[in-house]
């Protein structure tokens, strides 16, 4: 399954981490109805989840685009803790932007 989710605004996690409770809580609930723009449903977990985000302008490490993961798997799962491998890349982009691929994991 594919997600795409278009005009995300860009905070390297370092400027996220450095901002007051309240403007990241503006923040994160502003990629909350991007998300929700983008991918109505609520799954439950046993998916492994691949990230690749593009920026425009600078390219932010890998690294530094992990909260950006965190707070879009808490909006696609009513409960994550069954899943199973986060990947993340970063890329230079012509806009700013998340590709998501989550594949459900066969057990057995």
């Amino acid at each position: 399954m594919q997600i795409l989710i278009s005009d995300i605004p860009k905070a390297s996690f370092n400027t996220f981490v450095n901002w007051s409770w309240h403007k990241r809580k503006e923040f994160k609930d502003k990629l909350r109805i991007i998300l929700k723009g983008a991918f109505k449903e609520q799954l439950s977990g046993g998916y492994t989840l691949d990230f690749v985000f593009y920026f425009k302008g600078k390219k932010l490490d890998t690294v530094n685009a992990f909260h950006y993961a965190k707070i879009f798997e808490d909006g696609i799962f009513k409960q994550d803790k069954d899943n199973g491998k986060i990947s993340v890349e970063v890329f230079k982009g012509k806009s700013n932007y998340c590709e998501i691929t989550l594949t459900k994991i066969k057990h057995g």
